[in-house]
């Protein structure tokens, strides 16, 4: 057995409630493992120690109190309670740092001073990047009616070269 192990169980073996077959193993540790069995010695002394002390029993007030703890908490149901705790599930976590993000951006649009010059740049962009797109959906239009063409030029010289079965052949 480990020193950690032994450690783990030492309590337990003070107080008598170990299996025979581990108690005689703790037993064999403590036989050959100097600061376990120093361990052992201190646990013993502080048992003893404490074992002279009375037991403190808690007064009916005490008690009382206690026991009326759990029975105030129940009595108070709020109708708010569900939805705060539909609002605060973990998972609506990335949603709200977006709604923040989107908030502070926002803001500095709408409540800038220069927030009509960032509102302008903004439009430009935007319209740009349309436009970007609009261009590149037109020229992949073009590619595509090229490579058509292309394609159908290479199959009628093909044909003429007979270099196609006759399965194959395209007018």
């Amino acid at each position: 057995m480990t020193c950690q192990r032994i450690e783990e169980l030492l309590s337990a073996y003070l107080e008598g409630e170990l299996a025979a077959a581990e108690k005689a193993e703790v037993d064999a540790h403590l036989g050959t493992c100097r600061e376990c069995a120093s361990l052992a010695g201190l646990l013993r002394e502080t048992m003893g120690a404490t074992a002279a002390f009375s037991e403190i029993e808690p007064s009916p007030a005490l008690l009382s109190k206690l026991y009326a703890i759990p029975a105030g908490k129940r009595e108070k149901k709020s109708l708010f309670r569900p939805i705060f705790d539909y609002l605060t599930r973990p998972a609506l976590q990335p949603v709200y740092a977006a709604l923040t993000g989107l908030f502070i951006v926002l803001s500095f649009v709408l409540f800038h001073p220069e927030g009509r010059g960032i509102r302008k740049q903004i439009d430009l962009r935007l319209h740009r990047g349309i436009g970007t797109v609009e261009k590149l959906y037109a020229d992949a239009g073009a590619i595509k009616a090229e490579v058509g063409a292309f394609t159908g030029n290479m199959v009628k010289s093909f044909n003429s070269l007979g270099l196609l079965r006759g399965d194959e052949k395209k007018q």
